[in-house]
């Protein structure tokens, strides 16, 4: 398979990042507005406080969503890209009104234009890749620490949703509910998974609890409880190594979790090669239904 033919949506974290940037700008920029306006009627004012509030406010929540991986952000991006383009068009105005500082107007005019026209295109690019890439239907519950590797969970999971439908992941930062029983969490969502992907970073085995002894020996550590019910059902697990971490051996683990250590295990590495492992990833999850899939999108 070509390198390209799997589009990884961090470009949609760098955008999420921008955006939250330009909104705090923004608000800068608003009040450098209205301090180079001090004539200005009452009415011109609000007008232009109204504006930038809006902008800024429309450029949090787009930001945030992107973040938290939203369904709806795209929808909320075309709106921000809308309020930007009214706010370019805004400082557009005041820099032919305003002779005596038009450059500053002028610049920041031409920074709205300049993510108008980048997310424009990162939106268009997303909602693309997402619909071209054939879906695979194999549903996956995703084992981690958070404290072990949180942000390199956070990347692979962004390029499983490329592949799979949202409902056919579980994440327990997006699926278990406020209050919920997490035991009963997991115990629902294995009933549904034909595979466990268990992500160990560095620390995954020697993680210490409140008391200073590692998590993986209390029968009550969420990790544990995961591979033991998955090992109970016969659901196949895969073990995905990230950020240099080893196989733990068997004398390493409670003996609950010792077959862990014989599963053959998918190395995740950082950039440049994250996405070329990904594919691996991604090949070594295909079911039988998925290789033809697979073999298309690869030509």
């Amino acid at each position: 398979m070509p390198r390209h033919s799997i589009r990884p949506l961090w470009p949609l974290r760098r955008l999420a990042h921008v955006s939250l940037v330009l909104g705090a700008l923004n608000v800068m920029a608003t009040g450098g507005a209205l301090a180079s306006l001090p004539y200005a009627s009452a009415d011109g004012q609000r007008i232009i406080l109204l504006i930038g509030a809006l902008v800024s406010g429309v450029l949090f929540v787009f930001g945030t969503m992107l973040s938290l991986r939203k369904a709806a952000a795209r929808r909320v991006g075309f709106g921000a890209v809308a309020m930007v383009t009214l706010a370019a068009g805004l400082f557009g105005l005041l820099a032919v009104a305003v002779p005596e500082a038009p450059m500053r107007f002028i610049l920041w005019t031409v920074v709205l234009l300049g993510y108008v026209g980048y997310a424009t295109l990162e939106l268009v690019r997303w909602e693309g890749r997402r619909s071209e890439l054939p879906r695979l239907t194999l549903p996956t519950f995703i084992s981690y620490r958070r404290d072990d590797s949180r942000d390199t969970v956070g990347r692979i999971h962004d390029h499983l949703r490329e592949r799979f439908d949202d409902q056919q992941l579980f994440l327990d930062v997006d699926d278990q509910a406020a209050g919920e029983d997490y035991r009963v969490a997991i115990e629902k969502a294995l009933d549904q998974a034909a595979v466990l992907l268990v992500v160990i970073g560095p620390h995954w085995v020697s993680m210490p609890n409140r008391a200073g002894r590692r998590r993986i020996d209390d029968p009550g550590d969420m990790v544990r409880a995961e591979i033991e019910s998955a090992l109970r059902r016969g659901t196949r697990i895969v073990p995905v190594l990230v950020e240099g971490a080893v196989m733990p051996s068997p004398t390493e683990l409670p003996e609950p979790l010792r077959p862990l250590s014989y599963r053959n295990a998918v190395v995740v590495r950082p950039d440049p090669d994250f996405a070329s492992d990904m594919q691996r990833l991604v090949h070594a999850l295909a079911g039988p239904g998925d290789v033809a899939a697979l073999a298309a999108a690869s030509h």
